[in-house]
């Protein structure tokens, strides 16, 4: 009798387990339908664009208008150095491009000084010539009236010497010319010198605009651990300002999940400062490639694989970038933890 009513039941209870089976392929199947279509991820963090502000000039600070954590807006003063001594290069560079200045005005006026003698010279020159061409043409015409003694001996040696004279005066002429010519000099070393004295001036007044340090974009300042009186040196960072007009978050997505996103999509962010705020975003770039922890890569060569026992086989994960849109401001930590949906959650309805 028992054992009549089991062979009764069995099939029900077959009919119950193929149920139940049934039911996890299904609910198995729409959990890996969902991640396919909503990938995310709980390894995300918030972060934000730093700028390592440091001095171009150095020198002792003098001012210091800001401490740390203090958010400061685009161009304010975060810090002054002591001044004195660039101000008293702005003033020797000053100095030194007068005196260039002054040179220029003399050799303008020694120019014009040997401009003008050329000219006399050259005028001279022309005289002579003239001189010359007019005893030439006297011995000419004075030739055949002295070959029939129309004309004195004596007057015709005159007019001889005459043309010789004036031959020489036209050479003389002729040199004093030229030598006045090449004696006319030039601006062109006092210019070069004005020029480079003011590039000289130029850089010692940036340099003193340098001494005081503004804030390049919007932002918190972090890092900051001096204060007045402290000696800087040029080029080394000092702070940085955590740039806090953009926010983002980046999330470590596993590979196999890369394919379901693109740039684009709309994503929900949830700070873990408070998980119960959204936070919406957008998907704008998708990282290309990542340093593996066990390689090794030798310069101008191949990367070299570390040996290892593990056949365990583990996805790797590549960051995605997220742009936040209207983030709450406190919520927003450089390195605070948050979770990520893609196409998901209340941001994306």
């Amino acid at each position: 009798m028992k054992a009549a009513e089991a062979k009764k039941r069995s099939p029900i209870g077959v009919l119950i387990a193929l149920l139940l089976i049934a039911g996890g392929i299904a609910a198995a199947v729409l959990v890996m339908r969902r991640t396919d279509l909503y990938p995310a991820s709980s390894e995300a963090t918030i972060d934000a664009e730093r700028v390592k502000l440091a001095m171009t000039v150095g020198g002792r600070v003098m001012d210091l208008a800001v401490q740390e954590n203090q958010l400061v807006t685009k161009g304010q003063v975060l810090l002054r150095l002591d001044p004195e001594a660039y101000q008293l290069a702005v003033q020797q560079a000053r100095a030194d491009l007068a005196m260039a200045q002054a040179a220029v005005a003399s050799q303008r006026r020694l120019v014009a000084t040997e401009t003008a003698n050329a000219a006399i010279a050259a005028a001279q020159l022309t005289r002579a010539q003239s001189n010359y061409d007019l005893s030439v043409r006297t011995v000419a015409r004075m030739r055949p009236l002295a070959a029939q003694s129309y004309v004195s001996a004596q007057q015709f040696d005159a007019a001889q010497t005459a043309m010789h004279d004036a031959a020489v005066s036209l050479a003389q002429a002729e040199e004093q010319s030229r030598a006045a010519e090449k004696a006319v000099g030039t601006l062109d070393v006092q210019e070069a010198a004005v020029a480079a004295r003011e590039a000289a001036l130029a850089i010692a007044e940036r340099a003193l605009r340098e001494t005081v340090l503004r804030a390049p974009v919007q932002g918190r300042i972090s890092g900051l651990n001096f204060t007045v009186g402290e000696v800087v040196a040029p080029m080394v960072p000092l702070f940085s300002l955590i740039a806090t007009e953009e926010w983002f978050a980046v999330a470590n997505m596993r590979e196999t999940d890369l394919a379901a996103v693109k740039k684009g999509d709309c994503v929900t962010v949830y700070s873990l400062i408070d998980r119960s705020v959204p936070i919406a975003g957008t998907v704008i770039g998708i990282g290309w490639g990542i340093m593996g922890a066990d390689s090794i890569t030798l310069p101008g060569g191949s990367p070299m694989v570390a040996r290892s026992m593990n056949w365990v086989r583990v996805a790797q994960r590549f960051p995605v970038r997220i742009a936040l849109h209207h983030p709450p401001e406190d919520l927003m930590r450089v390195g605070a933890s948050a979770d990520v949906e893609i196409r998901y959650g209340a941001a994306c309805h």
